[in-house]
């Protein structure tokens, strides 16, 4: 039998694999749809997106942390569902994001895209990486315990404490990342363009 940590390796590599193909699909997909089209989907992601309080940052991170989190849990206690919820999840956002870079990358040169995207998505994407593939060894930890080969009580009290410990530190990161330093680096980035 593989020791935890090489599941975990596996897991993540599984959750990799998918999240990068969905957003390589979301990317494709979406530059192939007509100029109309496309404007539609920017517009309706835009009215999603105004009930973030930008006037005040601090609520703001609070606003993107807490967001962020449900999208991680999710991930995490999707595992439940013998890693169903979890899979869909993942490759649901992994196509968002694609799309949305699709769109960045329409309009914008790939030093804008990487200016507003990168410097919080490394620690955002590592979380949500970590959240499914802790999410989905979640599932595995269920299945093993329904055979009798596995305490999946202790288990997922192990997976839930690394959760803690590193899933939501990198969130708080991100956040904080995503509303005060990304947008000056963006602006940056802008004025030179």
């Amino acid at each position: 039998m593989m020791s935890d940590k090489k599941i975990y390796f596996v897991a993540l590599a599984v959750v990799v694999v998918l999240f990068f193909g969905s957003c390589i699909y979301g990317y494709t997909a979406f530059i192939e749809m007509p100029e109309a089209t496309t404007d539609e989907i920017v517009v309706t992601f835009q009215s999603s997106t105004t009930e973030l309080d930008t006037s005040a940052p601090a609520l703001l991170s609070w606003q993107i942390f807490f967001n962020n989190l449900k999208v991680c849990l999710i991930l995490f206690i999707g595992g439940m569902t013998f890693g169903a919820v979890t899979l869909f999840v993942l490759v649901s956002n992994g196509y968002v994001i694609g799309s949305i870079s699709g769109v960045m990358l329409r309009g914008y040169d790939v030093s804008v895209f990487a200016a507003t995207i990168v410097p919080h998505g490394i620690f955002e994407i590592a979380a949500i990486l970590m959240a499914a593939a802790l999410g989905l060894q979640t599932g595995r930890s269920l299945y093993l315990d329904a055979q009798g080969r596995d305490n999946a009580g202790t288990t997922c009290l192990w997976y839930g404490t690394r959760f803690l410990l590193v899933v939501v530190p990198l969130l708080i990161i991100a956040a904080l990342v995503e509303t005060f330093v990304t947008p000056e680096i963006a602006m940056m980035v802008l004025s030179d363009a």
